[in-house]
């Protein structure tokens, strides 16, 4: 035998080869990762960089390499592929070179995926690189595959993550011997922490990786033609495999999650990996796609381009489907950009700062004719900062109504801040009808110009220019003074007694997405994060959260994550239900992206609260459906009683709607006390198909049981009955903004009655006769009686005793039906409103009512 055969024959001895008729385990196992991960600037034991590396390995395993495997089950530092048909179809089935390369790309692609982190890394030795070992069988069927899965779960994950974390406590003394079950007693009984809540979910069982045929709808580039495309990518679900159910089989041997059915089994989609310059990738993320995740290495021509088009789409799409959040990764952006309805702009920085566009961000009202944007509802800003530029003249206007928060804002731009917009054609002023703007700063001056009315919590600004008819400040640094009123129509409240701000999706210094929850706190003034500081608070890692899809999420699938002790994360679209969403534990959140909209279908609440500490409902849109529900939101089940003053459920930018062809009794129900509201607008259509006075009716906007409850910012208009009625003690409101209904058909078909018997129409603002205490700042009442000549007794009407306390209340007589009128503004005290001319026919005002007496 000559060199070379007998070489080879060497080399032949070992190379056996995979048979291709049973199943197959690929078993990636990371080698010394405890000499690897001390060096990385992480969370030991369970870090969520590590980990999405993992997920993000795992995705690459089965979408580029190995596309025969159905599913990756990754957990500690180990990720196991299976091949449920037999043959892997790489290397011509030879088992090591098989073994080698799969650590090789595996080691790489770790390596890839980790580094794109921030963390510091020791480069100049081995250590300072993950490595991975792999080793490749088969099993002899399906079953058995599965049975392997089970064991990795149930013997090794688990066990190893409850040790891992008890060592963060214990000495490895007090550990060694003890089984899971001590260890997880001895945590709780010693350390008062309880396993399952403290650790991740994904440390606990690992996670399930699988792939996924993902539809992309996108707008052609030359035409407003939608088109479809489908591209492989792959979805995680936490936790393992437990048992050896048929369900599981199917998991383990069906190729794509479209083919097992997600509608079967819960899963948390979570961010992999990606090309993050392209313009493409930016709606292609885990939050779907009417969430686009802009990048600042993508070219500003193409993002331009794209939140163009969003707007041009949404700019006059005043009762339309489409739903859009435009997030802005830490960076500078060179755009300059409209927002129109049902869009969402956010910057994903811890501070404002951190996301700067320079160039603009504007609310124009070209739609509407003369600049009028009182119809320019439901948009936000939040979370970053805007220079505007010379195209602008250096201004941010922003002209807005009802359910259009800015928050967390710096308004950089040296022109100030417009709250409306200038008609071209006259040189006057738009109609601009109530807004909001919290926790910001704005370096120049805030014009209202036009702009009626307007709350202002907690900012800061260079100064404040004018007011129409009622502007309410609650602990701003800086806000004019209100002792001229009402000629200047100011309400200022020094501190802000009891806040805490919304909380936010960022990404931290790993980029990793998180919701940051601001403290709770109490007596403050201006913003949050003023002067280099940061807003005091926690952060809530994504995983904690079901990430809803409007196609898929059903309400049995989001109460199930509710019931698991998930919080949600609702991306934006429609979310017809047939159940109510019930929270049952404290201080859950439900967060929403882009002003999802939640209809309940079936006559129930969209959303039910127990009577529990801390709850968190931000950035929805209820609305009615056909058919008629007592309540759209309840929080509190009737006779609530719990006290949560160290704890209250806070209610951010709601809007609950009926619109044409709905219908609904009550908006808001808070039966719980210590409830507090922020940007509440309860809305009645007045105008849009099908609103008429009985196609769309609603007795109140909202009815507050509870005690002690605190709303800042109500908007509550066009109901038939009390706009707002108020049974509760201690209440405090700052800042009401009310337009009573167009429509009333003829009086008699609007007589209300109160403990002196009947009387025209029903005060806008009713606090219950049994109201001991109740006080209230900042009251406009407006009409417009469109339909006939009805008239109002009272704007507002409350009990006649010390400690029930109104500051600075105004009606307007809009427009309307020649007799038309609002004959009081609180229990027959105040001229009437009645016509345009003179001013005193228009608008009557009262700076202060207690006790029957006024002034």
């Amino acid at each position: 035998m000559d060199l070379a055969d007998r070489m080879k024959q060497y080399e032949a001895a070992f190379d056996t080869r995979l048979p291709t008729s049973s199943p197959i385990i690929l078993h990636l196992n990371g080698h010394n990762f405890s000499r690897f991960t001390p060096q990385l600037d992480s969370r030991q034991p369970f870090d969520q960089h590590i980990h999405d590396a993992f997920v993000s390995t795992c995705h690459y395993l089965l979408i580029d390499y190995f596309p025969r495997a159905t599913i990756a089950y990754t957990y500690s530092d180990k990720i196991i592929l299976v091949f449920p048909k037999g043959g892997v179809q790489f290397c011509d089935e030879h088992i090591q070179k098989l073994a080698s390369l799969a650590a090789a790309y595996c080691s790489v692609r770790f390596n890839e995926y980790l580094g794109a982190s921030p963390a510091k890394l020791n480069r100049r030795t081995l250590d300072g690189w993950a490595h991975f070992e792999a080793r490749v069988f088969t099993v002899p069927n399906i079953e058995e595959a599965l049975s392997y899965l089970i064991w990795r779960c149930c013997e090794d994950a688990r066990g190893n993550s409850i040790r891992a974390f008890a060592r963060t406590m214990f000495s490895q003394g007090q550990v060694d011997g003890k089984t899971s079950a001590q260890l997880i007693e001895m945590m709780r009984q010693e350390k008062d922490v309880v396993y399952e809540e403290a650790v991740p979910e994904w440390a606990i069982d690992g996670c399930l990786v699988k792939p996924e045929l993902q539809h992309y709808e996108f707008e052609g580039p030359t035409t407003d033609q939608v088109d479809t495309e489908i591209e492989m990518g792959a979805s995680v679900a936490y936790g393992g495999f437990k048992e050896a159910s048929a369900k599981n089989l199917r998991l383990v041997t069906e190729r794509y999650w479209n083919d097992f059915g997600t509608s079967q089994l819960p899963k948390s989609i979570v961010p992999v990996a990606a090309d993050n310059s392209s313009i493409t990738t930016a709606n292609a993320t885990f939050l779907g796609p009417n969430v686009y995740v802009f990048d600042p290495r993508m070219p500003a021509a193409d993002i331009q381009a794209k939140v163009t088009a969003i707007f041009k789409q949404m700019e006059a799409n005043e009762f339309s489907n489409e739903r859009y959040a435009l997030l802005f990764k830490p960076g500078t952006y060179n755009v300059l950009f409209d927002v129109g309805f049902y869009t969402q702009v956010a910057g994903l920085g811890q501070n404002p700062d951190d996301v700067l566009i320079e160039g603009g961000a504007n609310v124009p009202a070209y739609w509407m004719p003369n600049r009028n944007a009182t119809c320019n509802f439901w948009r936000s800003f939040e979370n970053f900062s805007i220079n505007a530029s010379q195209e602008t003249n250096n201004t941010t206007t922003i002209a807005v109504s009802q359910a259009a928060p800015l928050r967390r804002m710096h308004i950089r731009s040296s022109g100030g801040l417009w709250l409306f917009q200038v008609d071209p054609a006259t040189g006057a002023g738009g109609w601009a009808s109530g807004g909001f703007m919290a926790d910001s700063i704005v370096d120049g001056q805030v014009l209202p110009g036009s702009q009626q009315q307007w709350l202002s919590r907690n900012n800061k600004y260079g100064s404040w220019a004018n007011a129409v008819w009622n502007m309410v400040f609650v602990g701003d640094s800086n806000a004019p003074s209100q002792d001229n009123f009402p000629v200047s129509p100011y309400t200022t409240v020094d501190h802000t007694p009891l806040i805490r701000e919304k909380p936010y999706l960022y990404m931290n210094s790993l980029s990793q997405y998180e919701v940051f929850v601001p403290a709770l706190k109490t007596n403050t003034q201006g913003p949050s994060w003023a002067d280099g500081s940061s807003t005091p608070g926690h952060s809530i890692p994504i995983d904690k959260f079901y990430i809803t899809q409007p196609s898929t999420s059903n309400a049995a699938l989001i109460n199930l994550a509710l019931d698991s002790g998930k919080h949600i994360l609702l991306t934006p679209g429609i979310y017809k239900l047939d159940d109510a969403l019930r929270i049952s534990r404290a201080d859950t959140i439900i967060l929403g992206l882009g002003m999802p909209s939640l209809i309940p279908m079936t006559g129930q609440p969209a959303l039910t609260i127990a009577d529990v500490d801390g709850v968190t409902i931000a950035g929805l849109i209820i609305d009615a459906s056909e058919v008629n529900s007592p309540s759209l939101v309840e929080v509190g089940p009737p006779n609530s009683s719990a006290n949560h003053a160290s704890n209250p459920t806070f209610l951010y930018d709601l809007t609950v709607r009926t619109a044409g062809c709905t219908e609904n009794d009550v908006g808001i129900v808070i039966n719980s006390n210590n409830v507090v509201g922020d940007q509440l607008w309860l809305w009645r259509a007045d105008h849009g198909d099908g609103a008429a006075w009985d196609a769309n009716p609603t007795r109140n906007g909202i009815v507050v049981n509870g005690d002690n409850v605190t709303i800042y910012g109500l908007f509550n208009e066009h109901h038939k009955e009390h706009q707002t009625l108020w049974n509760g003690n201690g209440g405090r409101l700052y800042f009401y903004q009310s337009e009573i209904p167009y429509d009333p058909p003829d009086q008699k078909s609007w007589m209300g009655r109160n403990r002196k018997g009947v009387m025209n129409g029903f005060p806008s603002y009713k606090v219950a006769d049994s109201v001991t205490s109740h006080e209230a700042w900042g009251l406009g009442i407006y009409s417009y009686f469109r339909d006939s000549p009805t008239k109002l007794e009272n704007a507002i009407e409350v009990p006649e005793v010390e400690g029930v306390k109104l500051h600075h209340m105004t009606t307007v007589w809009l427009t309307g039906t020649p007799g038309s009128e609002i004959t009081h503004i609180v229990n027959g005290v105040g001229g009437r409103v009645y016509a345009n001319t003179p001013e005193s026919a228009m608008r009557q005002t009262l700076n202060e009512f207690s006790g029957g007496d006024s002034r």
